[in-house]
């Protein structure tokens, strides 16, 4: 007996234009499609295959997601790592290596400071048996029992000086000396902010953390016209970790000498009272010789 037209998709009998309709071998479905299948579908396995086309597409999709994520990542943690490695040091971290006040140091570069230290070279006062310190016209007491050693300050002329060891690597500072005008010591009040820039600098200060400026006033020094600065300047040190700085002094002095001016520089340690007692009665004992 011949068979009769098989399972599959046919031009709609009711006439509508491209739609095409199921026949399930025996009649007409409610089935259409527009675009029908070269194979027969069965109910059942046409949901199967859309599901399984759906679930690979959905698998392909995260795949790609987890390698964008994966490359994102990679490439966010190498940059965290160049940036750490290329960091700037912390320079006011409190891990410096060396001692605060190096009196062997070499001259502070411009960058320093707020101003350019001079570079001039100026030889030291020999001492004095009339128990002062003489330099650049001005003097001062000597503190008993300090020793007499001149500092590195290329600036100053006629240099007189004396140091007492606090701690090692530490040290209290008491001295005289002249400004050459010619290097831009012009003034009583200009030249003491200049001596106190370079003097108070991450250059003589190992372990320099900052400065605060306690007092700058006007003086009058035996007549002459005098300026009296002073400030904290403030280190870190972990072999000294008593220490926090100095207390620093400069006063200027306008001795009448055309080519410079006399100069009175010391430093005592911050909160030691009778060192700060001794380099203030030295610096009351300023006068222009």
């Amino acid at each position: 007996m011949a068979s009769g037209p098989q399972a599959g998709w046919y031009r709609d009998p009711d006439g509508t234009p491209d739609r095409y309709r199921w026949f399930d071998g025996e009649r007409w479905t409610d089935r259409t499609t527009t675009s029908p299948d070269p194979a027969p579908q069965q109910g059942g396995e046409g949901r199967r295959g859309l599901d399984g086309g759906r679930s690979s597409e959905w698998f392909w999709a995260i795949i790609i997601v987890i390698l964008v994520v994966t490359v994102v990542a990679a490439f966010v943690l190498h940059r965290g790592t160049s940036q750490d490695h290329n960091a700037e040091p912390d320079l006011n971290s409190s891990s410096p290596t060396v001692s605060a006040w190096n009196e062997k140091s070499n001259t502070p570069s411009a960058s320093s400071s707020a101003v350019t230290c001079p570079q001039g070279q100026h030889p030291g006062n020999q001492g004095s048996n009339d128990g002062r310190l003489h330099g650049g016209g001005v003097s001062v007491e000597s503190i008993p029992n300090w020793r007499h050693e001149n500092l590195t300050l290329p600036w100053v002329m006629g240099q007189s000086a004396q140091i007492d060891d606090v701690y090692p690597g530490w040290m209290s500072v008491s001295g005289v000396g002249g400004l050459p005008v010619a290097e831009g010591f012009s003034n009583p009040q200009t030249a003491a902010s200049m001596m106190m820039d370079c003097f108070a600098s991450s250059d003589y200060y190992m372990g320099y953390t900052g400065e605060r400026e306690i007092r700058s006033q006007a003086l009058t020094i035996g007549g002459h016209p005098a300026w009296w600065k002073r400030s904290e300047v403030y280190v870190s040190l972990p072999n000294l970790p008593q220490v926090r700085g100095d207390v620093v002094d400069v006063v200027v002095v306008n001795t009448g000498q055309t080519d410079f001016l006399g100069m009175h520089f010391n430093s005592a340690t911050i909160g030691d009272s009778a060192r700060q007692a001794l380099v203030d009665h030295a610096r009351e004992s300023l006068k222009v010789d």
